[in-house]
């Protein structure tokens, strides 16, 4: 797997996170703004006039309160727009107010610019793709620069409409439409872009040609500078060492083994054995990822920056080894699945609570009818990468004993996520050994008091908490799209009103997301039921 190709599955992965939504319930953020979000009822004044009784007021200056209690009063204008943008501006410079508070007034100075742009200020339009594009300039990950591109085009183009009379403040801003006008233009300076570095290396390489100097023909060389392929800077084939970012994680089959053995492990391992197999890189932005988990799981933001952090300095997947401890319905092994899914890994959920034995992780001899290589060799092979995840759910309800032929699913683990160990674990199918030292270990439970010791030794437990009320409007929607697509309905049939949401916080006050799915699902079998009438 190539660089490009790596670099497409992650940009697959994270297109959907900065896809913004056809609909808001609340105001947009600056961030999500700069994606591409809606409007609030797709108009600039009144958006502009809910988000400003969303912000804290604590610690703002009297110009800022002065400028929210105008907008406050009536009907929000260029004007009055462009007066609250200059007070969050000039706090933002009052070296009298704490970092804090000035950091706050920046966003919002940059929020404000964005409605009153929309509102039809041509300097604030301008100022706003500035903004942008300085923003750009701080970003690496591909669908987070794609969609800042959309928004630094949408407002050129929007500036344009301003200048020309034609953008009327009165109608909805139809950013979906802006947006995609605005991607169109990029992709035809794109091909404009390309088309003359082509051509700019075509005459670079002709213009070496001219020079090269020309001898005799020489067939036994095989590089005559008259040949029509003749390249002067092929230098000839270099001795290539292993490809960047992958693993050698099973050199070779154990020695001596006859035919039929033989036939059997190439059956089942052959794909990978002596071959340097890609490692999953992590995120070229770490932001765009917490940001993404975030708007999912924001009741597992310290889990978020924790995992991050102990993959910090690294270029790829690996050395990760955590266990998510929590009360049943937290959302724990949803919350892995987006990770990895997030993160372009390849998932193996290993369900420890029906586990009677290792043989769910381990490898068995061959000599077994039901003979098979570790699990994480076997994920190797499915995925074709080096650093498969590994989900051990449930893992403090595994059973088993020390005493069975199957052996206990803890006491196997303990070899796999040793990090000596893994680096040349012995596996008893191949009899070979095989570098696991790159997989990362995810672990999920409720509980983990029967876990041994030395088990939980090698992992990082961290805590994860139920979901509170303040948290519903993020997860309901969810919820609701996930249960459309289960009964094949299309996801727009499941949005959420503010009359849905209300009821449902009328009934869920935070807790188990199992218990918020199954008032979901209520709500969704009466709007199937053609005789409950009318919805609302």
């Amino acid at each position: 797997m190539t660089d490009e190709i790596r670099r497409a599955e992650r940009a697959r992965a994270l297109r959907h996170a900065y896809t913004p939504p056809d609909t808001v319930t609340a105001p947009a953020t600056l961030r999500q703004l700069r994606y591409g979000w809606p409007l609030l009822w797709g108009h600039p004044g009144p958006d502009l006039l809910a988000w400003s009784r969303s912000i804290p007021l604590d610690g703002l200056p009297r110009g800022v309160l002065d400028a929210l209690a105008a907008l406050d009063e009536g009907t929000v204008t260029v004007a009055v727009a462009s007066t609250l943008t200059e007070a969050f501006a000039d706090a933002a410079a009052d070296t009298r107010l704490t970092s804090d508070v000035r950091d706050d007034c920046q966003e919002y100075a940059s929020r404000c610019r964005f409605s009153t742009a929309w509102l039809g200020d041509y300097a604030n339009s301008v100022l706003a793709m500035h903004e942008t594009d300085v923003y750009l300039g701080g970003t690496f990950d591909d669908c987070e620069r794609r969609a800042l591109m959309v928004t630094r085009t949408e407002f050129s183009y929007l500036g344009h409409q301003i200048l020309q009379g034609g953008h009327d403040p009165k109608h909805p801003v139809p950013r979906a439409q802006m947006r995609e006008r605005a991607w169109q233009d990029l992709l035809s300076e794109s091909e404009v872009v390309r088309f003359c570095a082509a051509l700019d290396q075509g005459e670079t390489r002709s213009a070496i040609r001219a020079v090269v100097r020309r001898g005799p023909v020489r067939d036994d060389t095989g590089t005559d500078p008259r040949d029509p392929d003749f390249d002067p800077l092929d230098l000839g084939d270099e001795v290539a060492g292993p490809p960047p970012d992958t693993l050698l994680a099973l050199p070779r089959l154990g020695a001596g083994l006859k035919p039929d053995a033989l036939k059997e492990l190439k059956a089942a391992v052959g794909a990978i054995v002596g071959k340097h197999l890609p490692l999953v890189t992590v995120p070229a932005s770490w932001a765009g990822f917490v940001a993404a988990l975030d708007a999912e799981f924001p009741q597992f933001a310290d889990v978020t920056r924790a995992i991050v952090r102990l993959q910090g300095g690294r270029r790829t997947w690996g050395g990760l080894r955590v266990i998510l401890t929590g009360p049943p319905g937290a959302g724990k092994t949803r919350y892995v699945r987006r990770l990895c899914e997030l993160a372009g890994l390849h998932l193996a959920r290993i369900p420890c609570d029906a586990s009677a034995d290792n043989s769910s992780v381990a490898a068995t001899p061959r000599r077994w009818q039901t003979g098979h290589p570790c699990r994480a060799l076997a994920e190797m092979v499915a995925s074709m990468t080096a650093n498969p995840a590994m989900l051990l759910d449930e893992l403090g309800r595994a059973s088993g004993t020390q005493q069975s032929n199957g052996g206990r699913l803890y006491d196997a683990l303990v070899g796999m996520t040793d990090p000596e160990n893994a680096s040349a674990y012995h596996d008893q199918f191949v009899e070979a050994q095989a570098d696991l030292s790159h997989v990362p270990w995810i672990a999920t439970a409720n509980d983990v008091a029967s876990v041994p010791a030395a088990l939980l030794d090698r992992f990082v437990q961290l805590d994860c908490a139920l979901p509170g009320p303040e948290h519903l409007r993020i997860l309901a929607p969810q919820v609701s799209r996930e249960a459309c697509r289960q009964r094949g309905l299309d996801e727009a049939w499941g949005t959420l009103d503010e009359t849905d949401l209300s009821l449902l916080a009328q009934h869920w006050r935070g807790g188990s997301m199992r218990r918020l799915a199954r008032l979901v699902d209520v709500l969704m079998a009466v709007r199937l039921d053609p005789s409950s009438g009318p919805r609302h």
